[in-house]
């Protein structure tokens, strides 16, 4: 890469700066409401290369804890990998992973993660695509009236009681992101990006089961769900509901949920599994890994590690998580 270019971190003022370069890829109003309302985005996380003090590539790092068989793993989401077009095929997006890899390292982050469609350039510098299921909810279908009309999602009356159900229905999952109250509340505020369409099942005083809907890749898509045990029907009652929302078919992950795929079922509705490879996994640092999860360091350069601690047909991180 050509010397002329300077690869930094950014101080708070110049945010603004980022933005506008990003806004050459899609709206500024939605990486916007990542910088203001992710807990996890940092200034000091944010590279970018700039020329004679103008910025021309950028990317940020955010911080998410997952569990990782049994362990919480601390994880460096990349995301908003941009360049100027005029400045490609200079290397300085390659500069700048390597330098946000760098301080991956020294940030105790274990792993890293990023969802990508351009497998080579990333697999290049260390990230291995990685099979995941999604779910395609087939247009049409008209199921039955649910057993309980769904309401919307009000946080200051139901956001506890997600947040336990979360914990139940995600809480033994590997890949699920641990959330805590902070996370929670700023996800509220960008997961949708824009507008979200978040139902619950209430009986009585008791919260059975939530939903949340938006659209992602011009598809309606059910971003997360969860349930109370054994209120799976209540459960496929709202994303009955969300499905209605979707003409051209909704996008979710119900692996593990065979039992939820056979509701559905019987409610009218066709689901099939979709092979997704789009995300991309990188081991930051290998002894700290390997030490959370107990394993000899040599575990990790086998080629199935991947599929031996987040198994495809058991594992899950959620749409609503994405950076």
């Amino acid at each position: 890469m050509s010397p002329r270019f300077e690869l930094r971190t950014i101080d708070r003022h110049e945010r603004d700066a980022v933005l506008d370069l990003l806004s050459g890829w899609l709206d500024r109003d939605f990486f916007a409401r990542y910088f203001s309302y992710d807990p996890t985005f940092r200034d000091d996380l944010c590279f970018v290369a700039s020329e004679n003090g103008r910025l021309v590539s950028t990317l940020q790092v955010f911080r998410k804890t997952v569990r990782v068989e049994g362990a919480a793993v601390q994880v460096a989401g990349v995301g908003n990998v941009f360049t100027d077009p005029a400045y490609r095929s200079a290397g300085v997006a390659s500069a700048l992973l390597e330098r946000a890899i760098e301080a991956m390292r020294q940030r105790d982050f274990d792993l890293s993660l990023l969802f990508a469609s351009r497998l080579d350039f990333y697999g290049r510098l260390g990230w291995r695509s990685h099979l995941r299921y999604l779910s395609y909810i087939e247009p049409g279908g008209a199921a039955p009236p649910p057993a309980i009309e769904p309401e919307p999602f009000d946080a200051s009356r139901d956001l506890a009681g997600v947040m336990s159900l979360y914990a139940s229905h995600s809480g033994a999952i590997t890949g699920a992101t641990l959330r805590d109250p902070e996370y929670w509340r700023g996800q509220l505020r960008y997961a949708g990006n824009p507008e979200e369409r978040f139902v619950i099942s209430r009986n009585g005083g008791t919260l059975d089961a939530y939903a949340r809907g938006t659209t992602l890749y011009d598809f309606n898509t059910v971003i997360e769900h969860g349930c109370a045990p054994g209120k799976d029907a209540a459960l496929a009652d709202l994303i009955c509901d969300l499905h209605r929302n979707g003409p051209t078919g909704t996008l979710a992950q119900f692996v593990p949920s065979p039992a939820l795929e056979a509701l559905l079922g019987e409610r009218g509705l066709t689901v099939r599994s979709v092979e997704d490879r789009s995300w991309m996994w990188r081991v930051v640092d290998a002894e700290r890994l390997a030490a959370k999860l107990r394993v000899p360091e040599a575990v990790l350069r086998n080629e199935r590690f991947y599929d031996d601690i987040l198994p495809p047909e058991r594992s899950r991180y959620w749409l609503s998580d994405r950076f």
